[in-house]
């Protein structure tokens, strides 16, 4: 779903995506003429060799194994997210290249983080690669498996619409993680790679999210108690905060459980920045006065999923084998 749905645009509709972009007090994004972008990426190649060695090893492993992975739009994707400071833009993909080949192990990092073809996150027994490199390996094809039982809990889902200030909205259930075994490390770090493939695929070549940002619709309304899990948290949202190349607008916690405010949210208030705390806004009530709610920070019932109310109906299953399909 598309931000406009009228061939015409009113000053009304425009006034009210000037709000909407100024919702959270988020900075907007420089003018990007070619010197500028020619001149900000000769800047963070500067500050990228300025890291310690510690902090840029991954990137420099990723330089060398995947260079057509890390070229001037892999890098553009982090200068947008932090609004072209190229410093902070350096440390956050030092960050990102160490926690990526965490995730996904020396022999799959290096791929593109996709379900199909020759992906990260395809079967290792389809690749069509016979080097010695990409042979079928037991903790690959583990790896892969646990991942996609993470995408299929539907914990994390891709709307595919937008607020009024054009931001894509991702929504999250955290009742769906009943489906995994919080002790067993591997589920764990299943549904933390599974936050990384929809992330990428919301922002790989999508230049509207990387540079307006996303807003996460939260319905913790089934969520119970025994399902809390702080590791899996802290791993999260630093992925989110200073890992994964994704401007967050805000965070929007609807109908939460009784416990929220006395477990859910102090854990939130240690594992999240300042600047992301607040943003989070959290919507009690009935349905009808919560959509009402939404509306006023853009979010209309056309662009929020049928769970809390609004008109999009979502289905993991049919739009993981797009993915699949598709070779995303």
């Amino acid at each position: 779903m598309t931000m406009t749905s009228s061939s015409e645009t009113t000053d009304a509709d425009l006034a009210a995506a000037t709000a909407a972009l100024n919702l959270y007090s988020q900075r907007p994004q420089p003018e990007e003429t070619p010197e500028f972008l020619s001149k900000s990426q000769s800047e963070l190649l500067e500050e990228l060799d300025k890291l310690p060695d510690e902090k840029k090893a991954g990137w420099l492993k990723a330089k060398e194994k995947c260079p057509t992975l890390v070229g001037e739009v892999h890098r553009l994707m982090f200068l947008r997210c932090e609004l072209f400071n190229a410093e902070l833009a350096a440390l956050r993909i030092g960050k990102y290249w160490n926690r990526r080949i965490e995730l996904f192990g020396e022999n799959r990092s290096f791929k593109p983080l996709h379900l199909g073809g020759d992906g990260a996150l395809s079967s290792t027994h389809s690749s069509s690669d016979n080097s010695e490199h990409d042979k079928p390996n037991s903790e690959d094809e583990d790896m892969v498996q646990y991942t996609l039982k993470g995408l299929y809990l539907g914990f994390i889902r891709p709307t595919e619409t937008h607020d009024a200030g054009g931001r894509v909205i991702l929504f999250i259930d955290p009742s769906r993680l009943a489906g995994y075994d919080k002790n067993n490390n591997d589920e764990r770090l299943g549904v933390a790679r599974a936050l990384w493939y929809v992330l990428h695929n919301l922002i790989e070549g999508n230049d509207s999210v990387q540079k307006l940002g996303m807003i996460a619709v939260v319905y913790p309304h089934h969520f119970k108690k025994s399902l809390i899990d702080r590791k899996l948290m802290k791993m999260n949202m630093e992925s989110i905060s200073g890992c994964v190349p994704i401007r967050m607008g805000g965070f929007h916690i609807c109908h939460p459980p009784w416990f929220f405010g006395k477990i859910i949210f102090p854990i939130m208030k240690m594992v999240m920045p300042e600047r992301m705390r607040k943003r989070v806004r959290v919507h009690s009530g009935s349905e009808e006065k919560v959509l009402g709610n939404l509306k006023e920070f853009g979010l209309s019932q056309e662009v929020l999923p049928s769970e809390i109310g609004g008109d999009v109906i979502l289905d993991t299953d049919l739009w993981i084998q797009e993915m699949k399909s598709r070779g995303l």
